[in-house]
């Protein structure tokens, strides 16, 4: 699989309408900002946008500088207004400012009503001095099939990137999650506030711990959902732990193919199914409208999209569908989207080094072995062999956070997520003492706002910093095994009012 293509899980539902280092010591606080000029967000009247000047390198705050966007939505009832709560997206390379734009009114009221909801665009997204690479042609495998394409590869990294830092400017080299989190602190300075409140999901909850080390007094309450582990530095655990973690999630959807009839694929194997399907995209035999070759890797990153969203059986119905029309030789549409800002930004902050060729085989080999039928996790596969040749070094790379004298942290973690195992929520609440993970035992990558559980359980934190007891879990939702609507369970568990 190459750059310039990626599978994406949004032709499936369109399916689904088809008939049929660094010291413990707190870091120095920014230096205080004049305050944001606050002008109207044309996307939405109810939000304010504005900038904030940041250094492009902290190491040398009176260089050249960068404007970073921010979106604030002002809380509803300022009498009893709390503060500010920073959203901070996942990626790398969500829109803080699109997340409050477009995400807050998923928010519950009371949050609507006592916080002033920021976003803020990190360096290098949106309208803070956005990644700039041109556009990707003949782009080599992420999947070498010998030393040589694998020199290849590694010298195409590297071009790519000198040609990324060209386009962009000097900022190309400052985007990990470190200077994040400095920035973040500036924007708090040009509020005016003394503490913030945080909620990070997915690659933010990188950004959030980094910035409950970086500076712990200027926390309030911290809720992260889906956790990232910056201390994971084992390549083969790294990407054994993501394979092992498709193939059992793939397991699941083929139970659920016994049971329910809203799965096409009722009364077939869907394991020989899919073994099927992947023996022709091997010989290339599967094609999309254009008459693009879908590889099996392809269709495997389509698989592993299915796992997803929070309660993401809803997505298995337009899974089955998928694959009943690749075995049906139909022409399946895929989408070619992954854009310029994970490997910039990835990189940057994760470094897993890979000795040579062999090496990258014997990962691949391991991870066909542990995941006979999904093969291989392509994310963190990317998240490896991206990485290699792309930069000299990680400027943020791996290590433990060391994080003291925060208040209480709230964290949230899916029993079952494709994309932050549950085992990194568990390694990263032991680098955080007093933390509490909160266990939703379902499916799906993130749960806030989605599951009313998780979503009571982060509202009631942010809103009175009680955290739930020790080992509390939210019971999984149904998985639809029939036509029948199944509304979920809203009532919420004694602990939490």
């Amino acid at each position: 699989m190459s750059w310039t293509r990626m599978a994406s899980l949004a032709p499936l539902v369109s399916l689904l309408l088809l008939p049929g280092p660094v010291s413990t010591a707190e870091s120095p606080a920014s230096p205080a900002a004049k305050g944001i000029a606050w002008k109207p967000c044309p996307e939405d009247p109810w939000a304010q946008c504005g900038k904030v000047p940041v250094p492009v390198d902290w190491a040398r705050p009176a260089g050249a500088k960068i404007d970073l966007a921010v979106a604030r939505r002002p809380a509803l009832d300022p009498r009893k207004r709390i503060g500010s709560l920073f959203l901070l997206p996942g990626g790398p390379g969500g829109s803080g400012v699109g997340f409050v734009l477009f995400g807050a009114d998923d928010l519950d009221p009371q949050i609507l009503q006592r916080f002033d909801v920021i976003g803020v665009d990190a360096r290098g997204i949106g309208d803070s001095r956005p990644l700039r690479c041109p556009p990707i042609s003949d782009s080599p495998s992420e999947y070498p099939r010998d030393a040589k394409a694998y020199a290849q590869l590694l010298q195409w990294h590297k071009k790519r990137a000198d040609e990324c830092r060209r386009l962009t400017g000097p900022v190309f080299d400052h985007v990990d999650t470190r200077s994040n989190a400095r920035d973040v602190d500036a924007v708090r300075a040009a509020l005016g506030e003394r503490r913030i409140s945080l909620y990070g999901e997915s690659y933010g909850t990188l950004l959030g711990q980094q910035y409950a080390e970086e500076h712990p007094g200027r926390v309030r309450a911290l809720a992260l959902d889906g956790n990232m582990n910056h201390s994971a530095t084992d390549v083969r655990r790294y990407l054994l732990t993501g394979s092992t973690g498709l193939e059992r999630l793939y397991r699941r959807f083929a139970a659920w193919c016994e049971e329910s009839p809203r799965c096409a694929l009722r009364g077939q194997d869907a394991f020989k199914v899919l073994d099927g399907l992947l023996a022709r995209a091997d010989r290339g035999e599967l094609k999309d409208p254009a008459g693009t070759v879908i590889t099996s890797i392809d269709l495997v990153e389509t698989i592993r999209e299915a796992m997803y969203g929070p309660n993401s059986r809803s997505g298995w119905p337009a899974l089955s569908v998928y694959l009943t029309r690749l075995q049906a030789q139909k022409p399946v549409r895929l989408t070619e989207d992954f854009g310029d800002t994970f490997q910039p930004i990835f990189c940057t902050d994760f470094s897993f080094p890979v000795r040579d060729f062999a090496h990258l085989r014997s990962l691949m080999a391991a991870s066909r072995h542990a995941a006979p039928h999904t093969r291989v996790d392509n994310l963190r596969w990317i998240a490896v062999a991206g990485c290699q040749g792309y930069l000299p070094r990680a400027r943020n790379p791996q290590r433990p956070y060391r994080i003291k004298g925060v208040p209480p942290v709230l964290l949230v973690n899916s029993r079952y997520d494709v994309s932050t195992p549950y085992s990194d929520a568990e390694s990263v609440a032991r680098q955080i003492p007093g933390s509490v993970l909160l266990t939703y035992d379902g499916i799906g990558h993130t749960s806030y706002t989605r599951n009313p559980c998780t979503t009571a359980a982060i509202d009631r934190y942010l809103l009175t910093l009680r955290t739930p007891p020790p080992d509390t879990h939210c019971p999984a939702e149904p998985a639809p095994l029939t036509e029948t609507k199944l509304e979920p369970d809203t009532r919420q568990p004694q602990w939490l009012w």
